[in-house]
């Protein structure tokens, strides 16, 4: 029977899971257990064609405060968190969680 299923498609949309795992650190809950969204995938017919400093600009100015959540809950509004890696490297994100789902949107800054 299992040779009949074929191939899973899976659809990762969170950022790397070390960065997964080092938001537990910023106050995420249950950040390895819960939906990650990415806020440009999220929201793509209403800035389609930013690019990422554009989206970090726009979300950060509040373009997306008038959006809802999957669970019908406003969107979170997302904060700009650096994670610096072993490799002394840096990242920005913007992140943001939804107290009543707990899904995490993010972005790139």
């Amino acid at each position: 029977m299992a040779s009949r299923l074929g191939p899973i498609n899976v659809c990762c949309d969170s950022p790397s899971y070390s960065v997964v795992r080092a938001t537990r650190w910023i106050g995420m809950a249950s950040p390895e257990d819960v939906r990650w969204l990415r806020m440009s995938n999220y929201l793509e017919h209403d800035a389609a064609g930013f690019d990422g400093h554009a989206w970090a600009l726009f979300l950060e100015m509040g373009g997306a405060c008038r959006k809802q959540c999957t669970c019908g809950k406003e969107l979170p509004l997302l904060e700009r968190c650096t994670f610096t890696f072993r490799n002394g490297t840096q990242t920005d994100y913007l992140m943001g969680q939804c107290g009543a789902c707990r899904t995490i949107f993010w972005e790139e800054a």
